[in-house]
């Protein structure tokens, strides 16, 4: 008969626990990337002893996002400690477009509109420049970052807007997964992203 392995037992329970959490909500997700991401994008450990004290993390959460539902707090803080020990974004549950043209009803559930802000996952990008072109429904200000997975970011700021459009040119350095950033200077409502590679 095998022995019995206190702290085994506790390990398979803390695991289970783990597991059976739902995924966090891509709204919880983008506002995230969109208003904590820019201040702790880097700052990794990879180490559990790095976990913050919930009480302590709330507070400094709630600093930024003023008064929100505790739930929403509890995701928040769970995406910082993902930043922090995973030195990477949390995954977004949404289909990116095969053919790279993001339509309204997609990029609605990707707009942190407390921020005026969208995080926007690309997939899997070629090495070189990438143009993309944005369509508001109204005339805006807009700057746009490229960011990579590793956090390394090119930007395009104070975009305006010509008939509701414009487009931005950023150069992704290395192959692999990226984001696009967008934060406008007033509120303004995204109804399409076309991306294309350029040569």
């Amino acid at each position: 008969m095998g022995k019995f392995i206190p702290g085994a037992v506790l390990l398979t329970a803390w695991a289970g626990s783990t597991l059976a959490q739902p995924p966090i909500p891509p709204a919880s997700v983008v506002r995230f990337n969109t208003l904590c991401a820019t201040c702790h994008e880097g700052e990794c450990s990879a180490r559990l002893s790095f976990r913050l004290d919930p009480g302590a993390t709330d507070s400094h959460i709630r600093r930024y996002t003023g008064d929100i539902p505790q739930q929403a707090a509890r995701e928040l803080n769970a995406l910082l400690e993902h930043m922090k020990l995973d030195c990477g974004y949390y995954a977004i549950d949404l289909p990116s477009p095969k053919d790279g043209r993001w339509k309204a009803e997609l990029l609605q559930q990707l707009h942190a509109a407390e921020e005026r802000a969208y995080f926007i996952p690309l997939g899997n990008l070629a090495a070189g420049r990438h143009r993309f072109t944005l369509t508001f429904e109204h005339e805006a200000v807009v700057s746009v970052q490229l960011v990579s997975a590793r956090f390394d970011i090119a930007e395009q700021s104070g975009l305006r807007t010509r008939e509701g459009k414009a487009a931005a040119v950023l150069v992704a350095d290395k192959p692999g997964d990226y984001y696009l950033r967008l934060r406008t200077e007033q509120p303004a409502r995204l109804l399409a992203l076309d991306m294309e590679p350029l040569r």
